[in-house]
């Protein structure tokens, strides 16, 4: 029964910031990354955020914390998560899918990096939570998680080899597609990235 006073975007995307504006409206101040804001701007998106985070910030609400870190690119440039730590519980945005969901495209355009995103990964699962919400899919756990990190340690040596090797454009894209579930993979957001980082 209490007005929502915060909006954490956890990066740039549309179905992570989509309904900034109506929040807004509604007397909820919009927090993101700087890099994230940047693209926004960019992108000339609405629902900006008023407050933004270079590598970490803290709300002090209800008595309780709640920790917002930027460990680095990954998804995007600008991924941020949200740590709860009295409850052991992280949201992890796009860093993390879960489910019925690919290992997800690395936004090269908002700053990603293939390279970068297992590194984040493992900067994050130092910090106490138990419980993660994922960007996409349901509540989960710190175990899922990892085994997510793995997957795209794997999916980064597959393409490298494929790269390396002299593998065509379409090769690796069939390998995308079929042993990694990618589906959306225009350019910017995916393949000539990918492809282009792992030269």
């Amino acid at each position: 029964d209490q007005p929502v006073r915060y909006v954490v975007n956890t990066h740039y995307h549309g179905d992570h910031s989509g309904s900034n504006v109506k929040f807004q409206e509604a007397g909820a101040d919009v927090i993101a990354t700087e890099a994230a804001w940047a693209r926004m701007m960019e992108l000339d998106q609405a629902g900006r955020p008023v407050f933004t985070i270079e590598e970490a910030g803290r709300i002090h609400i209800g008595g309780r914390v709640v920790d917002l870190l930027h460990f680095g690119r990954a998804h995007t440039g600008g991924d941020l998560v949200v740590y709860f730590p009295d409850y052991q519980v992280l949201v992890a945005g796009d860093l993390f899918n879960y489910g019925d969901i690919p290992v997800q495209l690395i936004d090269y355009a908002g700053g990603g990096s293939a390279r970068a995103w297992t590194d984040t990964l493992d900067d994050i699962m130092m910090l106490g939570f138990e419980t993660v919400v994922p960007g996409h899919g349901g509540v989960t756990d710190k175990a899922e998680m990892r085994r997510y990190r793995d997957a795209t340690v794997t999916l980064r040596e597959r393409i490298r080899e494929m790269v390396l090797g002299g593998s065509s454009r379409n090769e690796i894209e069939g390998v995308l597609r079929g042993e990694f579930g990618w589906r959306d993979l225009h350019v910017n957001r995916g393949l000539d990235g990918i492809i282009g980082e792992l030269r």
